[in-house]
């Protein structure tokens, strides 16, 4: 089973990056834990560090009440969303991010629905979001799960980023000094 920690993606080039707090990995896998066979899904909301190369996730919101979903398929709805995201922007400076979305039993690989969804958000002038990210969850959230990201900058090919791993540091080895 892996450890729920916070999680960060970078692409090979550093020019993207995402940080998802723990907090929020664990809501995430609360949620598709609940979904059982069923896609589900929501919004990442949160900022950009100070040189707006990586999206700091501060909030993943559920599925809205208006959302549709089967076992290969969902379609985000937007009840409530634009009340959350007005009252995250008024108080905290946080805005819409991107998608996040739940493959249960299967790969967290991004679909051709998937891409193309989000190519359109890249483009939309509603969302006003040039470089939207997606996080997709897959696998059992109780048993072997993965998480990837990936961003989609407006007229350019998408990015999967790899997840950077922290490789606990080398305990220093003293010499015992004799006396």
């Amino acid at each position: 089973m892996r450890q729920a920690t916070n999680l960060e993606f970078v692409s090979d080039d550093q020019k993207f990056g995402v940080r998802i707090e723990y907090k929020e990995v664990l809501k995430i896998l609360k949620i598709c834990g609940s979904a059982g066979n069923t896609e589900v899904g929501g919004i990442v909301i949160g900022l950009y560090n100070t040189t707006y190369n990586c999206a700091l996730v501060k909030v993943v919101t559920n599925a809205p009440s208006d959302s549709l979903r089967g076992s290969t398929w969902f379609h985000r709805g937007i009840w409530g969303l634009q009340e959350r995201l007005n009252r995250l922007w008024y108080g905290r400076q946080y805005f819409y991010l991107g998608e996040w979305h739940f493959h249960p039993n299967h790969s967290a690989h991004a679909s051709s629905t998937d891409i193309e969804q989000m190519r359109e958000i890249a483009i939309s002038e509603q969302y006003n979001c040039p470089e939207p990210i997606l996080l997709i969850c897959g696998g059992n959230p109780n048993a072997y799960w993965e998480l990837n990201a990936y961003v989609f900058p407006r007229n350019r090919m998408w990015v999967k980023l790899r997840e950077v791993v922290e490789v606990p540091p080398k305990r220093a080895i003293i010499p015992h000094q004799q006396t």
